[in-house]
């Protein structure tokens, strides 16, 4: 397993990309983490930065074997810069076609923007799919996912899923905490109400406290030893309701791209983060997309130092496969400096006689 943990995070053959074309966002979610750093430059990339994006990656196919580019689209609000992207995405497609080789697109959006003939283009264009979060029932998530004005986003978004769920793949993602758990038997209530609910997937996940490696006993998030046996009745429920989840573990030599060789993320402003929780936190930078680092710079750094193998607590553990070691992320705040157990060390068996 170490072999080919090893193997895989120094592969050569993906560039997987995660773009920020914007810091700014049209919602003022509580829990953002992006609230947590301190943002610098300008809030929307230049032209300038969009064609080092080009050069960086013409650079990367000439230097390695590459194969394959994923390109990850978030921010802010990567809808916001729809005119960007769509472009942006032209001109990538255009150097993977003249070079032989594939490309796929992805998006995490709020879903506010994303209208009917906006989700043709963006499938026409390679996105595979896009991650929107809905945050339990129309109350809980106009108390949570609010627009700057600090009206409610529910029933719009809802109506885009509808109406675009036909064109591109939606994942749903729910953020579970103690203000909003009471709300989700009610959610999954609507949601199986729902005609277009076998055409989304749906999945859950814990509100964290990203400052603090993990959820903290004063937030109001659960930990993941607690969230273990919540998120068991929220999928069982799901099932009841006939609706499409998204939790089925599966091995994964490295659990994210964060830790991994020829991956990097690239803020507005052209900086350079290993990890989409850091960034706007330059103690994390790596490096500007304009060329001031090297390949070899990018991939020998803390990131790619880490390895739950390292650990004994990793070593030792059953599920290790499952979790690939957790977040790196998580490890380096937390107080142990030690990896974060996720909700499979504490609930893997109750999930296989569940039949989850």
């Amino acid at each position: 397993m170490e072999n080919r943990f090893n193997e895989t995070r120094y592969q050569n053959q993906t560039l997987n990309l995660t773009i920020l074309p914007t810091f700014s966002c049209n919602f003022r979610c509580s829990y953002c983490f992006e609230n947590l750093t301190s943002k610098s430059g300008k809030s929307s990339f230049s032209q300038k930065i969009q064609n080092e994006i080009l050069t960086f990656i013409e650079e990367s196919i000439k230097k390695l074997n590459i194969k394959r580019i994923v390109v990850n689209w978030t921010g802010g609000e990567p809808l916001l810069e729809f005119k960007k992207i769509t472009i942006l995405m032209e001109r990538i497609n255009l150097i993977a076609d003249e070079n032989k080789i594939n490309v796929a697109h992805f998006m995490v959006s709020n879903g506010y923007l994303l209208t009917v003939e906006r989700a043709k283009i963006l499938s026409e264009l390679g996105v595979q799919r896009i991650q929107i979060t809905i945050d339990g029932s129309k109350a809980s998530h106009d108390q949570r996912r609010i627009l700057a004005n600090k009206e409610g986003t529910f029933d719009k978004i809802m109506k885009n899923i509808e109406h675009s769920c036909d064109f591109i793949h939606i994942m749903l993602r729910t953020n579970v905490d103690l203000n909003n758990i009471q709300s989700m038997d009610e959610y999954m209530e609507y949601m199986g109400g729902q005609i277009f609910k076998k055409k989304v997937s749906i999945y859950f996940s814990a509100t964290t406290e990203y400052s603090a490696g993990g959820c903290v006993s004063n937030s109001s998030c659960y930990a993941n030893k607690d969230f273990s046996k919540v998120i068991l009745k929220l999928y069982e429920k799901a099932l009841e309701k006939n609706l499409n989840i998204s939790y089925y573990p599966q091995y994964e030599p490295v659990a994210c791209a964060a830790i991994a060789a020829n991956s990097i993320v690239i803020q507005p402003d052209g900086d350079i983060q290993k990890c989409w929780n850091t960034v706007g936190n330059n103690e994390y930078l790596v490096g500007h997309i304009s060329g001031s680092f090297s390949m070899d710079q990018l991939n020998s750094n803390r990131w790619l130092d880490y390895s739950p193998y390292k650990f004994e607590k990793c070593r030792s553990c059953n599920v290790l496969p499952l979790c690939g070691g957790g977040c790196a992320q998580q490890a380096f705040e937390s107080e142990e400096k030690q990896p974060v157990c996720r909700e499979f060390k504490y609930n893997l068996e109750e999930m296989l006689e569940s039949n989850l």
